[in-house]
């Protein structure tokens, strides 16, 4: 599959940074499959004072709109959690992996949490990727880590909170064997929902009394006027994350 530059989107680039030798090999095939061209992060990356470096051929001089198709780094780098925010905020929609050379649990979810759609070990970073790029349409998803199944086994109702995330402040319930993730913020006088009573799949705001459905976020009764977010959450492997789609 060839991954075409359109528009103001992601420009036929695979920026690549790490220094084992094994994966670069392997990357350098992908790219050739692909079509793509094998980039230094300096040559695409804004640095830290804003100063912009060399951009691909093909762009406009100064253009803040280049981004890469695909970008990779060595996740054992002193500075790679820092380099992956960097990248998402400033590449939206590239698809952003990360590898590991021996299991390091701790760092694989900072990794998922900084930004990463795809952590793999060496062996399957290349045929996870290559399966990325062969989907139709491209179409990203990324799994935001939250929390472990085993730290909610046996509870009911409220079983996480958080107040920071992707999708904002955000309430995960454990309901008739299913989790359900919503806006931890009530839409009438922004109360925090976690704090209300849930009997079944209904939530009431412990505020004003307002109802909703935690399985869609619909709203039953006032006095709020809207309903709240639902948001889609995936276990794998032990984990339970939001997932986010492009």
């Amino acid at each position: 599959m060839a991954v075409a530059a359109v528009g103001p989107g992601p420009v036929p680039v695979l920026v690549v940074l790490t220094n084992d030798p094994i994966i670069a090999r392997r990357l350098r095939q992908l790219a050739e499959e692909n079509t793509l061209t094998i980039a230094d992060p300096k040559e695409m990356e804004r640095g830290a004072t804003g100063r912009r470096w060399t951009e691909p051929a093909g762009t406009e001089p100064g253009s803040t709109d280049a981004q890469p198709a695909v970008a990779v780094i060595d996740l054992l780098r002193p500075d790679a959690l820092e380099r992956l925010r960097a990248w998402r905020a400033q590449w939206p929609d590239a698809l952003i992996a990360g590898h590991l050379g021996m299991p390091d649990r701790e760092l694989w979810v900072s990794a998922q949490r900084a930004g990463c759609d795809l952590v793999a070990n060496r062996g399957a970073l290349v045929p996870r990727l290559r399966e990325r790029l062969a989907r139709p349409g491209g179409r990203r998803t990324w799994h935001f880590p939250l929390f472990e199944a085993a730290d909610a086994a046996g509870r009911l109702g409220l079983v996480f909170r958080a107040e920071d995330t992707p999708a904002g402040p955000l309430a995960v319930y454990h309901v008739a064997g299913r989790w359900h993730a919503v806006a931890d913020r009530c839409p009438h006088a922004g109360s925090g929902l976690s704090g209300g009573t849930i009997e079944g799949t209904v939530l009431t705001c412990p505020r004003h009394g307002s109802r909703f459905d935690i399985c869609t976020g619909e709203r039953l009764r006032g006095p709020a006027d809207t309903g709240i977010a639902a948001f889609p959450l995936i276990q794998e492997g032990g984990q339970v994350s939001l997932l986010i789609r492009e």
